[in-house]
């Protein structure tokens, strides 16, 4: 077997996999939140590496947290839309994002511990 192939596939690989992370929702800690912008700052650790990214949001983006249901008969956690002014400093969520030219635009924000 040549080593030609090998070193191919690991260059490849190796190239590909920052691509594969992006597509990840980001998670972290919301470090800002500019209402008259559209914005969120979230902080994100990856691999070791800290990143701030800058969240875009767009009148089809939703802001949502977990409530307990308080439907009757119904345990467990319910979503319940919130406003992206709701977001604090501090709250830990998780986002999916899509990628418009070098933004990421949120699809969803979910809020996963309040602080």
């Amino acid at each position: 077997m040549s080593i030609v192939p090998l070193l191919l596939f690991t260059a490849i690989v190796s190239f590909a996999t920052p691509v594969l992370a992006d597509e990840a929702p980001i998670a972290g800690t919301v470090k800002n939140v500019d209402t008259a912008t559209g914005t969120l700052l979230v902080e994100s650790a990856v691999r070791g590496q800290v990143r701030q990214v800058v969240i875009h949001m767009r009148a089809e983006s939703r802001v949502v947290r977990f409530v307990r249901s308080t439907e009757a008969g119904k345990s467990g956690f319910a979503e319940e839309a919130v406003t992206l002014g709701d977001l604090k400093p501090g709250w830990v969520v998780s986002v999916k994002t899509r990628h418009e030219g070098d933004k990421e635009v949120a699809e969803i924000v979910r809020v996963v511990h309040e602080k």
